[in-house]
């Protein structure tokens, strides 16, 4: 199912605008991009990936995989199975053993939009509590404030939404997602980590690409309509997407606007958003989405550029300019990751790095995957265990063969090697490094990923679950 598409100026975005929101982005030290879709009038008037980035792979999209949970929640609410005010005891009171009074005065709808009442994140305390059942030690946490009160980002609630609506569907969310949302709309390749079988993670480990994305804000957008049909229970994203609790302890600009169920509130708008910078955001004054992929600690400084850069876009009528729509057409079709060397700044050609077997460097948080690498000239062979992956050593990016990783090396003065490894299937790249003095190696990552891509396998397997 293609999604329509339209030049920007046709949609009355000022293609000028447009590209100097395209070069914010690809410039801004602060944000490495991967891709990028805005649509406006249900129209996509723009599309552009930085390679080795491309359309079509399924990442993991972190706690954008919130906003999935919660329009399962919607279809749960909307069939009459649970009702917002519903006691979460009643439903998973088994896993609880003696609550306290707050967590037994817990409604749905706490949960939902993290207003539990616990302080903060309580991940970490669960998995104390309860090492092989984290979601049992979430119930052992007593809230420390009146449900409803207090806004904490948590991921534990989720967890158990989660396991809430496993219990009311017998089916897990993806499943009850996929028949009545997803294939609708044209999503056929997301995939979701489970916490146990038959229950999806819940606050992480969805999978999916840009497209997708981008239609699940378009139905946001829409309301839940799309081509006509009602997906979502009327009423429930204007609801979902309104302030549930404040937030204005936070102190950036678009996290301090309150929260809904699993969407955030903006200046304009509202999104739901994943670590490093996965985002959905819906503009409804400006009848437009735009959906981001990228690997940034500064969450804040994309939301400021769309802002600043791209709202500007949207604000005078236009007439179609064939030229300028042009200009904004071959400005994206070129887009490219910095390489090994425009990062590193060393100019060799990998074939000039000296060969051999290289060892993990003491006193370096290497990543703990690798037990050791070797350069043979025209690859580098990564060890994982009894896995060897043979990367492609090269200047400009290129592929690691029959995995979602892609690959770019220089070399300096000295023989050292330096490859950036970008695993497509998820936000993040590594960086690996040789030191032909030592027979050492360091691999680090300049981001280091959280909870839910699967570090405990190789990096060769990180990817999607299976279906």
């Amino acid at each position: 199912m293609t999604f329509p598409t339209a030049t920007p100026s046709s949609q009355g975005i000022d293609p000028v605008a447009l590209a100097d929101f395209v070069d914010a982005v690809d410039t801004d030290p602060r944000i490495e991009a991967h891709g990028l879709i805005v649509q406006r009038r249900g129209r996509r008037v723009l599309e552009a990936y930085w390679s080795p980035h491309r359309a079509g792979e399924a990442r993991l999209v972190y706690s954008l995989s919130k906003s999935f949970t919660g329009a399962a929640l919607g279809l749960a609410v909307g069939d009459g199975l649970v009702s917002l005010d519903d006691r979460v005891a009643d439903h998973l009171g088994d896993l609880m053993v003696d609550p306290g009074p707050l967590t037994e005065r817990t409604l749905i709808r706490h949960i939902a939009s993290m207003s539990s009442g616990h302080r903060d994140e309580t991940l970490l305390d669960a998995f104390m509590a309860e090492p092989d059942d984290p979601l049992r030690g979430y119930f052992t946490l007593e809230p420390d404030h009146e449900p409803g009160t207090w806004f904490a980002y948590n991921q534990p609630p989720v967890l158990a939404l989660s396991a809430l609506l496993h219990r009311v569907t017998g089916r897990r969310l993806v499943d009850q997602l996929r028949a009545r949302v997803l294939e609708p709309i044209g999503i056929g390749n997301l995939r979701w980590y489970q916490y146990r079988p038959g229950v999806d993670l819940g606050f992480s480990g969805v999978f999916t690409d840009l497209d997708a994305i981008a239609r699940f804000g378009q139905l946001h957008l829409d309301d839940g309509v799309w081509d006509g049909r009602r997906l979502l229970p009327e009423g429930w994203v204007g609801l979902a997407s309104s302030i549930q609790v404040t937030n204005e302890q936070r102190i950036e600009p678009d996290w301090s606007r309150g929260y809904g169920f699993q969407l955030w509130m903006c200046r304009h708008g509202f999104r739901g958003d994943g670590a490093f910078g996965q985002y959905m955001v819906v503009l409804p004054e400006q009848d437009a989405v735009v959906a981001f992929f990228s690997h940034t600690e500064d969450m804040q400084s994309f939301m400021d550029l769309i802002w600043d850069r791209l709202l500007p876009a949207f604000d005078p009528p236009r007439t179609p300019d064939p030229s300028a729509d042009a200009a904004v057409a071959e400005r994206t079709s070129a887009l490219q990751h910095p390489t090994a060397s425009a990062r590193s700044g060393w100019a060799g050609s990998p074939s000039v790095a000296v060969r051999g077997s290289f060892t993990r460097a003491d006193g370096v948080a290497s990543h703990s995957s690798i037990t050791g690498v070797e350069i043979d000239g025209a690859h580098l062979l990564l060890h994982e265990g009894d896995l060897v992956t043979r990367v492609p050593l090269s200047s400009s990016w290129v592929d690691v063969a029959g995995v979602p990783m892609s690959a770019s090396a220089a070399a300096d003065g000295d023989g050292r090697l330096t490859v950036d490894l970008v695993l497509r299937a998820s936000p993040h790249r590594l960086e690996l490094t040789t030191d032909p003095t030592t027979s050492t190696f360091t691999a680090t990552w300049p981001l280091f990923p959280l909870f839910g891509m699967g570090l405990d396998t190789a990096l060769a397997r990180i990817g999607p679950p299976p279906d």
